[in-house]
């Protein structure tokens, strides 16, 4: 099974996540990621490949961020049947890559706070209209990888059942006012129903219009990083601030 030989200081955000927490190597949840991201990146050059990582982190949760580094908490994985529906976790965090969701931050950042950078990159990713787009693409990646979409779509209805477990009823239904409130993520529900309407979609040979949803990122991208600039010069601030022990 392939792996991609990164150095320490190759992907500083990576080697942040690598000492906080604890990365799972070896066992079925680290083969089952690694099967299905090579299997979802078969058309894709070596060179340009994403890895995944299992982490041990206290949430069910899927996440990415700058670099080349895909991160799957081992708690999720345990929720989750089959390849399919790691498939589809999978494929949606490929999506933001591919999409231009993720920020380019320049590398002389990283090394001023790493954990706090990874906060931030997550609050730029993650948007109500990122995660409809990233949705959408994951659908097209599993379909296009062989992967059963029903199957597939069952990686949402996990997460909601994982929801309803810890009482949030809005993450799964949406709020009864029917306002997204200051969420991040659509309701489930609405995820469900919307990369349903993307698989009819698909059968009428209608796919996500790529070049125009990247163009209009790029245009994103160029205001976050603004924004981005302000929000690191407090961070280095208040770092260069604190006192020493």
């Amino acid at each position: 099974m392939l792996r991609y030989a990164l150095r320490v200081g190759d992907d500083p955000l990576r080697d942040a996540i690598e000492e906080e927490f604890v990365v799972e190597r070896d066992g079925w949840a680290s083969e089952r990621v690694q099967r299905v991201t090579e299997r979802l990146q078969r058309d894709v050059p070596a060179a340009n490949r994403l890895e995944t990582l299992v982490v041990w982190l206290d949430d069910h949760n899927a996440f990415t961020a700058q670099g080349r580094t895909i991160y799957v908490s081992r708690r999720l994985l345990e929720r989750l049947a089959d390849d399919d529906a790691a498939a589809f976790v999978v494929a949606h965090e490929l999506a933001h890559h591919r999409l231009g969701h993720i920020p380019d931050l320049p590398r002389s950042w990283l090394g001023v706070a790493r954990m706090p950078l990874i906060w931030l990159q997550q609050r730029w990713i993650t948007t109500s209209a990122r995660e409809h787009d990233a949705d959408q693409l994951a659908i097209e990646l599993c379909i296009d990888a062989g992967y059963d979409p029903e199957r597939c779509i069952a990686a949402l209805e996990y997460l909601g059942q994982v929801s309803l477990d810890y009482g949030d009823v809005d993450g799964v239904l949406g709020p009864e006012s029917g306002g997204g409130g200051r969420r991040s993520h659509p309701a489930l529900q609405v995820r469900i129903a919307a990369v349903r309407d993307h698989l009819a979609a698909m059968r009428r040979g209608i796919r996500l219009p790529l070049d125009a949803t990247i163009q209009r990122e790029r245009r994103r991208r160029r205001v976050a990083l603004a924004v981005a600039s302000g929000a690191v010069g407090v961070v280095a601030l208040l770092v260069l601030r604190r006192p020493s022990s």
